[in-house]
């Protein structure tokens, strides 16, 4: 005699140990239902690794403009070849070329 496939399920998880299916059961909930799972806690892994990267990035830039500033303040050339190229400083008896 076969017997109701819902009866089946239900004699199969009263074989099953009570520990595995309620850890199969905690398992389901934390990858897919959990307000915090686990899928979203490797996408915040991955997340914080690239902002972590852009925040290394972001001090060496901020470390080299650092050491451009105190070139500029040490030598007074350094001052003038600055204006020039980056204002198109000229004095009264020269003549500025601009090639883009």
């Amino acid at each position: 005699m076969k017997l109701n496939p819902f009866l089946e399920v239900y004699h199969r998880l009263n074989e099953l140990n009570r520990y595995v299916l309620a850890s199969g059961l905690f398992l389901l909930w934390m990858c897919t239902f959990a307000e915090v799972d686990v899928i979203r806690m490797l996408q915040t892994h991955l997340e914080r690794g690239e902002v972590e990267q852009r925040i290394a990035q972001t001090q060496e830039d901020i470390s080299g403009l650092d050491e451009r500033i105190a070139a500029l303040d040490r030598d007074p050339t350094a001052k003038e070849r600055h204006a020039r190229e980056t204002y198109y400083m000229h004095r009264s008896n020269e003549d500025v070329f601009v090639f883009r």
